[in-house]
């Protein structure tokens, strides 16, 4: 695979309204075939390694930094960041770049919003490959963030990630506490919170690797709209992902790792059972964890990347 990123094209601060700015760099053949990056978290943004899985000469690469990821304006906002507005915000996009329909790309939670923005305007996406699906059930969420679930397979973590709050068995109680440490007004409270956030977050999507202290002033944001989304149930995305996969009409590619700890198999194969269609292939990357950094994954994403672009050639 080669290692020379796609051309840049331009880059753009869309005003979505709420005093919003996105952040939209292109990349590839203005040319070629449309396709929408959605980077996870929610809260992350788009990293220029992640244009590695593009072709350039077949893509026009899409690379959309979400409400208050990346660089996004205001950095880390969260008083108008909802699952609503996200998907509000793709449609703005979409509309203002005149695209009538395009591809979709995404992994974790960006997989999760690829999903639900295809069941809910199904005529806009033409075929997606979607990585890592985050199914925000409360069972989900408990094995995130509870102690029956991870933890079990990574307790030591576990230990660290939660020595910051008075034990509860509660887990709305619990992101209550830690939702106060990231907002705390003193600067070591707050870094606490957020290095033992992210690395609970890493140790699940690539054991053994340790969080750089490098990653602190990035991290701050994306940890505060995370645990905003997981605070708000996510925004009732559960809910309409059941009431609305059956819609899918778009060739949809989930790769989902065999180790993948954050969205474990076992959760996302039962979604996809009893809510997904024909359109929808469900497929588990042997050896693979859930970060792109981990290279099975990588190279499955990449294949399902190309044989996307090429099956749309050869419509």
């Amino acid at each position: 695979m080669s290692q020379v990123l796609p051309a840049f094209i331009r880059r753009d601060w869309v005003d979505v309204g709420d005093g919003q700015l996105l952040h939209l760099a292109q990349y590839g053949n203005p040319n070629g075939i449309p396709v929408l990056y959605l980077h996870g978290g929610p809260g992350g943004g788009c990293m220029s390694d992640e244009l590695k899985l593009f072709d350039e000469n077949s893509y026009r690469i899409l690379m959309l930094d979400q409400r208050g990821g990346g660089r996004s304006r205001p950095k880390g906002d969260i008083r108008h960041n909802n699952l609503q507005a996200l998907l509000a915000d793709i449609e703005t996009v979409r509309g203002l770049l005149n695209i009538p329909c395009w591809c979709v790309v995404g992994g974790s939670y960006g997989a999760t919003l690829g999903f639900i923005y295809s069941a809910l305007f199904p005529h806009r996406v033409m075929s997606q490959v979607l990585w890592g699906l985050f199914v925000p059930s409360d069972e989900a969420v408990a094995w995130l963030y509870g102690a029956n679930g991870a933890a079990n397979l990574f307790p030591q973590e576990y230990l660290a990630f939660t020595s910051l709050q008075d034990f509860t068995p509660c887990l709305e109680t619990f992101l209550a506490g830690f939702r106060k440490g990231l907002h705390a007004p003193d600067i070591n409270t707050l870094n606490a919170h957020v290095y033992q956030w992210l690395s609970w977050e890493l140790a699940l999507s690539l054991p053994g690797t340790k969080l750089p202290d490098t990653e602190l002033p990035f991290g701050k944001s994306l940890a505060q709209i995370e645990l905003h989304f997981a605070y708000h149930q996510y925004f009732n995305s559960y809910e309409i992902m059941c009431e609305n996969a059956s819609k899918i009409t778009a060739k949809t590619v989930i790769l989902q790792g065999e180790m993948d700890w954050v969205c474990p198999v076992m959760i996302g194969e039962r979604f996809i059972s009893e809510y997904g269609n024909e359109q929808i292939h469900y497929s588990v990357v042997k050896g693979g964890y859930h970060a792109l950094a981990n290279g099975k994954m990588h190279e499955e994403v990449v294949y399902a990347v190309g044989e996307m672009a090429r099956k749309i050639h050869e419509k």
